[in-house]
Order: structure tokens, then C-alpha cells, then sequence
């Protein structure tokens, strides 16, 4: 395995211990915002591994990355998109029209960490 898709998964790892921290401590904005980052630099993780575009920060798009090279990515979509909409969301106060820490609640930050746990056991799966 190339040392570049070493680097990516791991990051990624690192970013969904840092989401689960957050959500633990309440900072449940952080916990979305780490939540994408973990799924995203997964899936970046993979398509560099099948060689495909990975220069971008949606996780839907780097899934039809995957797609076209064959994989069955069709059961992470609906993960893949609720993470993209908290990539802005989770972090800055002019996305939605309120500061982050009023938007997120903890359900709401447990459902995306268990997005990005599914994505990177996906990913796991497929990078062995």
C-alpha cells in the first residue's frame, strides 16, 4: 500500500478519536465537523488507492469516484451526504444563519460519528 494512503487513513482515525472526544465532552459541533473529516479523508484513503480524483472535500463525490471504479459504494451514499451538509454547517456562523453550538445537538452529533465509523469499516474492508 502506498505510504499516501497510509498517511490519509490514518488521519482518518485520528479524526473520528477526535469526534468521539468531542461528542463526549459536548462540543457537538466539533464532533460533526471531525465527523466529516474522518469519513472524507477515508474515502480520500481509498480513491488514491484505486487511483482515482480525490481533490475535493465531498464524501458523495469521492463515492462516485469509487463507483466508477467498480466498487459497491450505493449503501454509504445516504452516510456520504449527511456528513457533506455539516462540512460548512459545523463551523462557521453565516452557513446557517446561527453559531454552530446552537445547531447540534447530541443525537444529532452521535448519528454523524456513527456515519463515519460505517464509512472507514468500509474503507478498512477495502484497502486490505
Amino acid at each position: 500500500m502506498r505510504i499516501e494512503v497510509q498517511w490519509w487513513f490514518e488521519q482518518a482515525k485520528r479524526d473520528l478519536k477526535m469526534a468521539e472526544e468531542l461528542l463526549k465532552s459536548g462540543f457537538f459541533e466539533g464532533a460533526a465537523y471531525h465527523s466529516h473529516q474522518a469519513g472524507e479523508k477515508a474515502l480520500k484513503a481509498l480513491v488514491i488507492h484505486v487511483r482515482g480524483y480525490h481533490l475535493t472535500h465531498s464524501c458523495k463525490f469521492l463515492l462516485d469516484q469509487l463507483k466508477t471504479q467498480g466498487l459497491k459504494v450505493d449503501e454509504l451514499y445516504s452516510y456520504a451526504r449527511e456528513l457533506d451538509v455539516h462540512y460548512l454547517a459545523s463551523r462557521y456562523p453565516n452557513t446557517a444563519s446561527a453559531p454552530p453550538y446552537e445547531l447540534y445537538d447530541e443525537p444529532k452529533a452521535k448519528e454523524l460519528v456513527e456515519n463515519a465509523r460505517k464509512i472507514l469499516g468500509f474503507v478498512e474492508e477495502n484497502l486490505g
